[in-house]
């Protein structure tokens, strides 16, 4: 007996639509991304277009379902991390770069990622990329001053007064040193000019002691002779002002001759030698005061070229 199967045949199961499967990008937080570096000439929107251009194909698919963007929480991420997420937020994509542009009140995607390497010549350095902390550092400080310019050109101000005065004040003081080194220089002359007058009076004066008879002098002897000091009177005579008066002693006439102190200094013992002085004066009387003095600076000459030898 044949038995009869009470199974029916199963229908086809429903046919099920394949969906492709797509990996979402993800999107780098450093340059890992970029192309190599462009050349000197490139601009920071050459840079973009590139970086754009990556993503371009993925960001039109998700942007439609894209979540509204938030700017990042700096109490809980800190101003530092904030804006450096934001930043590179801003370079993905032109949502990210007008979103963020309205937070901050300018684009902070448009700067190159590329500076010159130190070099001697500006114009040979090549440009290497920034490193992720170099970038937002150098965005901050471009936005700071785009932001601030006022502020930095009033600075700049200021710098270029300060400096001025400093130039001005130190052409005052240079200015100062000349006028007072040419007064010390007038000085020194008209202080030579005098000394050598004083000498030239002095060795005049015992010339004509030497050589007119006293009785046609005329004045007293205290007042005739020629006392060692720069007015040649009595009444200046003491230790100072002779020992002044010898040391500024006439200069050797041939330059670059050395004066010999030690040998005028003993032309000059001898000159002031009481015993001398009296056989000078004749049969003149010179009363007590008189030799008295002129002991006085025979001795002082006499000190003068003892500490000369000795020396």
């Amino acid at each position: 007996m044949t038995t009869l199967s009470t199974d029916h045949p199963s229908s086809p199961p429903p046919s099920v639509k394949p969906t492709p499967f797509r990996f979402k990008r993800k999107r780098s937080d450093d340059f890992s991304a970029l192309d190599a570096p462009p050349t000197r000439s490139s601009s920071s929107h050459t840079y973009r277009h590139r970086h754009h251009h990556q993503h371009r194909r993925h960001h039109h698919r998700s942007r439609r379902h894209r979540s509204p963007r938030l700017a990042p929480p700096t109490d809980q991420l800190g101003p530092e991390t904030a804006f450096r997420e934001s930043l590179f937020d801003a370079l993905a994509d032109d949502e990210g770069a007008a979103f963020w542009e309205s937070v901050y009140g300018q684009p902070i995607h448009t700067y190159s990622p590329y500076i010159p390497s130190p070099h001697d010549d500006p114009e040979q350095a090549e440009l290497r990329r920034m490193t992720d902390d170099e970038y937002a550092t150098h965005v901050r400080a471009r936005m700071w001053e785009r932001t601030h310019g006022h502020i930095i050109e009033e600075r700049r101000r200021r710098e270029e007064e300060r400096l001025l005065r400093k130039e001005e004040e130190a052409r005052g003081r240079k200015w100062e040193r000349d006028v007072e080194a040419a007064l010390r220089r007038g000085e020194e002359r008209r202080r030579k000019h005098r000394w050598k007058d004083a000498w030239g009076k002095y060795l005049q004066g015992w010339e004509i002691m030497a050589t007119t008879p006293s009785n046609k002098q005329g004045g007293s002897i205290k007042e005739r002779i020629p006392w060692p000091v720069e007015t040649g009177r009595y009444r200046d005579v003491n230790q100072e002002q002779v020992e002044m008066f010898f040391k500024h002693a006439p200069q050797p006439k041939q330059p670059g001759e050395a004066m010999d102190l030690s040998a005028l200094l003993k032309v000059e013992r001898v000159r002031w030698h009481p015993d001398k002085f009296l056989q000078r004066a004749g049969g003149e009387h010179v009363d007590k005061e008189v030799i008295t003095m002129v002991t006085a600076v025979f001795q002082i000459i006499d000190r003068l070229w003892s500490e000369r030898r000795l020396a």
